[in-house]
């Protein structure tokens, strides 16, 4: 179960959103929000910015009803504190600026992928202008991480009323269904609105063209430990969705 959400908060555009966008899900979840500021550098070490952030989010955290909140500033990496600080939630929301998205086949952005490649806890990357959550697209490539994915999405999808498209993923059209008989097996003892699909490989393509097909504003998925090479190929997938996808995006380890 969920029962506290870490979110980065910031000076940023897409800081200001992630918060936002966490402290919804917080109040339609019914847990804790832990706002944490990470100063490092990029806002020049100044005290002054961290205090004001704080202010702000404290103010914006009081107009929450029944919202169990605290906020803190914390100095160091933000790229290492996220993650430390991860063990203490069951969910992480952070914010990822539009320009991202822009840059295409570039997709610098070390920071990202740094925190998506070591954190352990399940992780929701906010793009800059998504704010709403009605649909979720749960991809599921017939492992033991995508059911884990499947399972944080049933929890969110049942409290929040929003309805799961299951998409399910091989690189045969027989495994893609049996996967899908077996996502449809699992859900159906939630309280939500499902839908199913199916389509062959775990390509970057069939994920977000899927998305967007079907109006989902949350995508969920898996990071892959299985092996090195295998890794690197899920990982980039994962990475890359992450990336040029124009809505949230759950990862789960």
């Amino acid at each position: 179960m969920i029962k506290n959400i870490l979110v980065a908060i910031g000076d940023t555009d897409y800081e200001k959103n992630a918060f936002e966008y966490a402290g919804q899900l917080a109040v339609l979840l019914g847990t804790h929000l832990s706002c944490v500021f990470f100063q490092d550098s990029s806002h020049g070490g100044n005290a002054d910015v961290a205090a004001t952030v704080i202010r702000r989010t404290e103010a914006e955290c009081s107009l929450y009803d029944f919202l169990d909140y605290h906020v803190e500033a914390i100095a160091g990496n933000p790229r290492q504190m996220i993650c430390e600080q991860a063990h203490s939630a069951d969910l992480v929301v952070v914010g990822l600026p539009e320009d991202v998205r822009k840059r295409r086949l570039k997709l610098i952005q070390n920071q990202i992928d740094d925190v998506l490649q070591h954190i352990t806890r399940p992780i929701i990357v906010v793009h800059e202008q998504c704010t709403l959550l009605r649909k979720i697209l749960a991809v599921h490539h017939g492992d033991t991480y995508s059911d884990h994915a499947l399972g944080l999405v049933a929890e969110i999808g049942e409290l929040t009323k929003a309805g799961i498209l299951g998409l399910a993923l091989s690189s045969t059209q027989p495994e893609a269904t049996q996967i899908k008989q077996q996502m449809e097996a699992y859900l159906k003892y939630y309280d939500v609105q499902t839908d199913f699909l199916t389509a062959r490989g775990f390509t970057v393509a069939n994920i977000l063209e899927n998305a967007e097909e079907n109006d989902c504003d949350l995508i969920a998925l898996s990071a892959s430990h299985h092996g090195r090479l295998y890794e690197l190929v899920f990982q980039s997938t994962t990475q890359t969705v992450v990336k040029l996808a124009n809505r949230a995006v759950l990862v789960t380890s």
